[in-house]
This record gives C-alpha cells, sequence and structure tokens, in this order.
C-alpha cells in the first residue's frame, strides 16, 4: 500500500493539468506532504514563504482542493506549513508579482489601496464560458437519488428561459450538483453555439463585483451580467451576509429574468435554509423549480462506481466494487476518492496484485462515517452477497462453484434460489444486481427465483427453518 505521501506526488500531476508550466514551477514545485491531521479532514502541506501561501489559497485555492480531493477525498481543509528553501527567500520575493485580487470574505465599502497596475481581466472574455467539458449529461450517472434533477436539468434546455426559471438545485456537497450545472452549460453549448454562457461559482461572483467597485466599473459589471443568455451560478450559499453583493444580483436577477434569460443555481441548501439571505432573495429562487439530490443509496452507489470503474479502466471484480459501495455511503466524491486512489497504487506498483486486504485499509478511513439512517436498520456492514453466497453454500453443503455455475441439480437449484432470496431481502438489491453476481443469469431468472422461495414460505417447514438459519449465521457476523 502507497504511503499517504505518495499520493501527493500524484496530486501535483493533476495540478500540472490545470495550471501553465510556469505558474505550476512558480507556485506548488517546491511543495511536499507533510501530513493528514483531524482524521483525515486536514491535508499540511509546505510552501517556501509566507507569500506563496497567501497566493495560492486566494489564486488557486479551488485548482488546489479538487486535486487534493481525487486522491484524498477525506479533505476539507488545507494547511501551509512554511519551510524556506536555503537561499530562496529573497529570490521569490524579488521575482513574483502579486496580482491584486479581492478578499471574498469581506464584502464592505472597499478603500482604493490596490496595486499601481489595474486588473483589466477580472471578468472573461464573453468567448470563455468557464465550463469544464468532462462534466456532461453523458457521464452522469442517473439514479434514483437524483433522476429528478436530472430530468429537469435536460428538459430546460429545450424551452430556456421560459421552464423552470430560475433553477435551483440543492443538495450536501459530493453529489453532483456542480457537474449537473456545468452539463447544462455543455449541453446549451451544443445546441445553442451562439449563446453567451457563464459557470461562475459564487466566490468568484463576488471577487469580481469587488474588484469592480475598486475600480469604479459597477456600470460595465452589471452591462456585462446583464448580457448574459445562460447564468450558472455555483454555491449560491456565500453570498450569505454579502449586502453589496446581494443587492447587485438582485438586480441581475430581475433583468434576466424578466428577458427570459435562464438562470441555475445550485447551493448546500433549500432556499428557505439559506441564512444571510434577504427575503426577496429567497423569494425568487423558489419562484422556479427547486430540485434536491439525494445521497445515494446502496443500489445506486454500485451503478456509479461501475460506471467510473469502466471510465477509469479499472480491472475490479463485483465484490470489490461492492465492498467500496458499502463502505462509503457519505457522497459520490469520496467514491472516486477511493477509485482514484485504488488507480494511483495500481500505477505506482504495477506489479503487484490489488488485494482485499489494500482495498480494507483504503476503505478503514470510512468507518463510522454512515450517514444514511435507514442503513443502521441492517446488517449491511457485514452482510454482503459474498457473506450470503458462503452461509447457503455451508447450509447446503455444496460448493461455490456449484451455485455460480450452470448446475441445474434439485439441491443445487433451490439454493441458489435462496441465495437470490436473501439478498433481495437482506440488501434490497434489484434482480439484475443480484443477477450479476451470481454468474451474470438474468434478471427473470432471479425474479422467478425469488418468488418461488416467497410462496414456498408460505407452507413449507424445511424452508422457513433453512432461511431462519441462514439469517442467524449472518447475524452473528456483524
Amino acid at each position: 500500500m502507497p504511503a499517504l505521501k505518495d499520493y501527493w506526488l500524484l496530486v501535483l500531476e493533476d495540478l500540472k493539468t490545470k495550471l501553465t508550466p510556469s505558474q505550476f514551477k512558480t507556485w506548488f514545485a517546491l511543495s511536499e506532504f507533510v501530513e493528514m491531521q483531524e482524521s483525515g479532514r486536514k491535508i499540511v502541506i509546505t510552501v517556501p514563504s509566507d507569500f506563496h501561501k497567501q497566493y495560492i489559497d486566494r489564486r488557486f485555492r479551488k485548482e488546489l482542493l479538487e486535486s487534493v480531493a481525487k486522491y484524498y477525498p477525506q479533505v476539507i481543509h488545507i494547511v501551509y506549513k512554511i519551510v524556506k528553501p536555503p537561499e530562496t527567500e529573497q529570490k521569490i520575493q524579488q521575482s513574483l508579482t502579486l496580482e491584486p485580487a479581492a478578499d471574498a470574505t469581506n464584502d464592505k465599502s472597499i478603500e482604493d489601496n490596490s496595486e499601481p497596475e489595474k486588473i483589466s481581466t477580472y471578468l472573461p472574455k464573453k468567448s470563455l464560458n468557464n465550463l469544464n467539458p468532462k462534466y456532461t449529461f453523458e457521464n452522469f450517472v442517473v439514479t434514483r437519488s437524483n433522476e429528478l434533477a436530472a430530468g429537469v436539468a435536460n428538459a430546460i434546455i429545450a424551452e430556456m428561459g421560459k421552464l423552470y426559471n430560475p433553477l435551483f438545485i440543492h443538495s450536501k456537497v459530493g453529489l453532483g450538483k456542480t457537474h449537473l450545472l456545468q452539463a447544462i452549460g455543455n449541453k446549451t453549448l451544443e445546441v445553442k453555439p451562439n449563446y453567451n454562457i457563464k459557470y461562475i461559482p459564487a466566490e468568484t461572483f463576488i471577487n469580481q463585483w469587488i474588484i469592480s467597485l475598486q475600480k469604479k466599473e459597477t456600470n460595465y459589471f452589471r452591462e456585462y451580467y446583464n448580457s448574459i443568455d445562460l447564468l450558472l451560478i455555483d454555491d449560491i450559499q456565500f453570498f450569505a451576509g454579502k449586502e453589496s453583493t446581494q443587492e447587485v444580483f438582485f438586480h441581475i436577477f430581475n433583468y434576466l429574468h424578466q428577458n427570459n434569460k435562464q438562470i441555475v443555481l445550485t447551493s448546500d441548501k433549500p432556499p428557505q435554509e439559506l441564512i444571510g439571505i434577504p427575503e426577496r432573495l429567497v423569494s425568487r429562487f423558489n419562484s422556479g423549480m427547486v430540485v434536491d439530490i439525494f445521497p445515494p443509496e446502496l443500489e445506486d452507489r454500485l451503478s456509479i462506481l461501475r460506471d467510473k470503474v469502466a471510465r477509469l479502466n479499472l480491472l475490479l471484480d463485483d465484490q470489490k466494487i461492492f465492498k467500496i459501495a458499502q463502505a462509503i455511503n457519505t457522497n459520490i466524491r469520496d467514491l472516486e476518492g477511493v477509485l482514484n486512489k485504488i488507480q494511483a497504487r495500481i500505477r505506482l506498483m504495477p506489479h503487484l496484485e490489488f488485494t482485499d486486504q489494500e482495498l480494507e485499509s483504503l476503505l478503514s478511513v470510512y468507518q463510522g462515517q454512515i450517514t444514511n439512517p435507514d442503513l443502521l436498520t441492517k446488517s449491511v456492514d457485514t452482510v454482503t452477497p459474498e457473506t450470503i453466497l458462503q452461509t447457503v453454500c455451508r447450509l447446503f453443503s455444496i460448493d461455490k462453484s456449484d451455485l455460480l455455475g450452470s448446475s441445474r441439480e434439485k439441491n443445487v437449484a433451490l439454493a441458489r434460489q435462496i441465495a437470490f432470496w436473501l439478498c433481495k431481502h437482506e440488501l434490497d438489491l434489484s434482480y439484475p444486481v443480484i443477477g450479476r453476481f451470481f454468474g451474470g443469469r438474468n434478471h427473470t431468472t432471479v425474479m422467478h427465483g425469488y418468488n418461488k422461495i416467497q410462496e414456498l414460505l408460505q407452507n413449507d417447514h424445511k424452508i422457513k427453518d433453512k432461511i431462519i438459519l441462514a439469517k442467524k449465521i449472518l447475524s452473528k457476523q456483524c
């Protein structure tokens, strides 16, 4: 198993794809992994100066967090430890120029004490939409937890500005709302290439407004946003307490809405739960369509994992995929994080097989983080299709290969049907998922087996006893 510090090299490789060579060399080439703190929620890295620390946190914070999340999915805070390389500090200070950028945490009136050289590019050109081409509807896995949000997101493209305007998508972190937001933009760009589309994180909007105040260009700022055909703002909750930003956004919102320009917003809470946002904005957020994305259930997580495993071209069997889906029920980002770590481990040590023990070690950091209370009523921590398979084989004294194979012997067929029933009853898996685990069987075969056991349970005491005994064995493993 690679050490935690080994993944930092992969974080740096990922950062290289987001930055220019000179940006990477200047700001990140000297950074190193130090340690994890707070049970993996905080990562400590070195930087060569306080100047680096301030600039990275202000200029590249988003890119850094995205790259860190791929290989350290639990991290929500980054701590910088200043370690000065010998005889470099003075050269660094002399050779670098810090671009003026506003502090998004303070939205009060600002004195004009910025750098002498004024910023001329704080608003992207009209031809730049800020969309990430990888976030599309095609690679957004639709499950029961997000199907309404995905359906509405698709629907607005045909009647832009007229149907569900604004569209407000909310969910907890890591469940795909940013992906869906940008998918709307990418699909619109495809079918309406002349549209003026802008994807803007809320913090970026705040920074832009503050700079426009510094430069006394507020009219230019308003005109810029009033010309947009599709406005996509991510994490609108960051507008809380920013009265000046809220005021200008209120007028931009009204202008776009009255002119049938589409507005799509995301947040970590529904509109009525946003604190520090005035009622007049909340009422406008509620005036269109509000949809939420729920944490994915077990079967949803299995679908998401299989899709991502295929896209990453990882060779993971169904048992390992199931273990990941059971261990992580927090969010999609954590699922992706584990897969990225597995991919990294295989890249770092391609000559060694990725074992069950290594997977257990990777998943151990997620123990005790179950967030879906429904899961607490079932023995999902230890009961899996694999443990059901082993239990049924033991009860009927048959080999695992027979149960998964094509044998139609009466004893084997009955054992197989009981295994189907237990997977459906204990784990609430769908027929196709059960069939895939049991040798790739058709879902109708699984359905038939389940229904047959349901009928036998009505008056066949031997079958009842087998089921009761199987449940007792499984419960002892919990």
